[in-house]
């Protein structure tokens, strides 16, 4: 009994972990299960199991049953799927040219990518949470002798628009990291 005892003592830890880890691998494959029965969606908790397994692992003494850690589906699915769609999106924000017409508008001048040029609050309407955006690319547009100053979140989705006589004026309402390219 005193083998036991001190077996869970010194692994209290391990025991934890590895116990956490089959509950999410367990609610995971049940949330699968039913989303197959009911046809729609159930969330799980994907991609957990896996890593909270590996660390109960490596803080007992049998090291080696980490690996079975790394039979977590999700958690492979996340480094070979999801991480690369995430550093490809990325890369192509920085290519992005936006087109002669853009929003009505012929496109005069555009700025580099930048991840933050400023952060633009919309005020929302009860129920709903006000909105923050973070301006991501500036461009500059002419329709009918006018020029307009667009900023853009990330996914190139228009956040405000700010009506200008020339494009220096337009300049003046953006950041001061702005690097600009004509068209």
């Amino acid at each position: 009994m005193s083998y036991i005892s001190e077996f869970i003592k010194n692994n209290i830890l391990c025991i934890f972990f590895v116990t956490l880890g089959l509950m999410a691998w367990a609610i995971t494959i049940s949330a699968r299960i039913a989303s197959k029965k009911a046809g729609r969606f159930i969330s799980g908790v994907p991609g957990i199991g896996g890593p909270l397994i590996i660390i109960g692992f490596l803080l007992s003494p049998v090291k080696w049953l980490a690996l079975i850690g790394l039979l977590d589906f999700d958690m492979w699915y996340f480094f070979v799927k999801v991480v690369p769609a995430i550093f490809m999106v990325e890369i192509q924000e920085r290519k992005y040219i936006p087109p002669d017409e853009f929003d009505g508008g012929k496109v005069i001048e555009y700025s580099q990518f930048n991840k933050e040029f400023e952060k633009i609050t919309i005020k929302m309407e009860a129920p709903y949470a006000d909105g923050i955006h973070y301006i991501c690319r500036y461009i500059i547009i002419q329709k009918d002798n006018k020029y307009t100053l667009l900023k853009t979140e990330h996914n190139i989705k228009v956040i405000e628009r700010v009506e200008c006589d020339t494009p220096e004026e337009c300049k003046t309402h953006v950041s001061t990291k702005v690097k600009w390219t004509k068209k």
